[in-house]
């Protein structure tokens, strides 16, 4: 038995608020031992997504200095006159993905990896990632976004959104092409 309730903070219905404090202060649930597992931050998601599209740590990392440059971790942030959504301030409309996606953490990180490899990444790192910002710009976008992601892989951030967490959503998206 897991007590799901435990990870999430919202009690199962007929579990009061002192059966689940002696169960997290015990270890133990009516005689069941739980299991405490501490929410995944966004480091966490952001390496599982890019685990499951083939890479690592150095992928999350650099998804993570993005996510700061354009959200700084705030789910619905609204950029550009109301043109680009969410953590990665992906134009939603103009990329043809819902607002719903562009707010979830593993949905954007899956299609900004996505647009990424569409632009060389990772063979072309720098250059991938600046495209995110706009292909050629001179602006600093990826180098700050490189200086992001190192100086924030050991800060572990707090994931606040509307939608749970679901990694079993992950498959490919649909990119539209944009001349």
């Amino acid at each position: 038995m897991v007590l799901v309730a435990l990870v999430t903070g919202q009690p199962t219905s007929g579990t009061s608020n002192s059966e689940l404090s002696q169960a997290t202060d015990s270890g133990e649930y009516s005689g069941v031992t739980v299991e405490i597992v501490p929410a995944p931050t966004v480091q966490d998601v952001l390496l599982s997504v890019c685990e499951m599209n083939g890479y690592g740590q150095e992928c999350a990392q650099t998804l993570l200095g993005m996510l700061w440059n354009e959200s700084s971790n705030v789910f619905d942030a609204v950029g550009d006159h109301g043109a680009a959504r969410g953590y990665f301030q992906i134009h939603y409309t103009l990329h043809n993905i819902t607002t719903a996606c562009a707010e979830d953490l593993v949905c954007s990180a899956n299609w900004t990896i996505q647009y990424l490899e569409r632009n060389g990444y990772p063979d072309y790192v720098n250059y991938a990632v600046q495209c995110h910002n706009g292909c050629n710009a001179t602006n600093g976008y990826a180098a700050r976004a490189a200086r992001n992601g190192k100086r924030l892989w050991n800060q572990p951030l707090e994931i606040n959104q509307e939608a749970p967490i679901d990694l079993t959503q992950l498959e490919p998206i649909q990119l539209a092409m944009v001349e």
